[in-house]
């Protein structure tokens, strides 16, 4: 594979990843208690059915008790669409495992409410149906969020950072330029209307080897399509 070859298929896996550290814009909900955000199971399943073009499972689920809790774990398995690699990536979680309302007399003692919620014989008979099926989804999500920022990955976080593709420079591609036809082709994307998002990671990607001319001709485009 020559450099042309190398530096293409750089950039398609470098496309496909700004895609998946884009902001969630859908799914989005707040947790039982509100003190968080999360993204729901139907949504994560769907992404990763679009994003890999359905090539994706699960697989090694593994669970056990502790306390009131089922913990678990599982394998989230992804074929990179570009690579056609096989990704894996673990997920954890845990659910709450239900017990009947706590008798009003014991409410105020946390000793007492503690020693009920701990105790099987005040397990709901169904309590399992609805924990299962959550601690797996859990599972998923958290595996899932690990790709990217799409799947919620900084949902909750106060620091967070920004993905920052990879540049081409010529140490690295051995080219000293960018050919003109490469930034004619940039400047018919932006002209057809190709999302801002895409032609910035482009031009970043580039940037080191952009002539000053080509970034100045690239910047009036820009601004004459999206704005300033």
């Amino acid at each position: 594979m020559n450099n042309t070859q190398d530096n293409n298929l750089l950039d398609r896996i470098q496309k496909f990843n700004a895609r998946l550290n884009a902001e969630p814009v859908d799914g989005i909900e707040s947790t039982p208690d509100n003190r968080a955000k999360t993204i729901t199971i139907s949504h994560i399943e769907m992404t990763l059915d679009e994003l890999f073009f359905g090539q994706w499972s699960v697989e090694n689920f593994h669970w056990s008790t502790i306390a009131n809790e089922v913990q678990g774990s599982l394998e989230l398995v992804v074929i990179h669409p570009i690579t056609g690699n096989t990704i894996r990536r673990t997920g954890a979680g845990s659910v709450v495992i239900m017990v009947d309302k706590v008798p009003d007399e014991i409410k105020s003692d946390m000793v007492l409410r503690n020693r009920w919620a701990l105790s099987p014989d005040n397990k709901k008979s169904n309590a399992l149906d609805m924990a299962f099926p959550k601690l797996k989804a859990e599972c998923l999500k958290n595996a899932a969020q690990s790709l990217g920022k799409i799947f919620g990955r900084d949902l909750n976080r106060k620091n967070a950072d920004v993905y920052k593709p990879f540049k081409l420079n010529p140490q690295n591609t051995g080219l000293l330029g960018v050919p003109m036809a490469v930034v004619d082709k940039m400047i018919a994307g932006i002209e057809n209307g190709e999302p801002k998002e895409e032609i910035v990671n482009a031009i970043g990607l580039l940037s080191e080897l952009l002539s000053p001319e080509q970034k100045e001709l690239l910047d009036t485009k820009m601004n004459e399509h999206y704005g300033k």
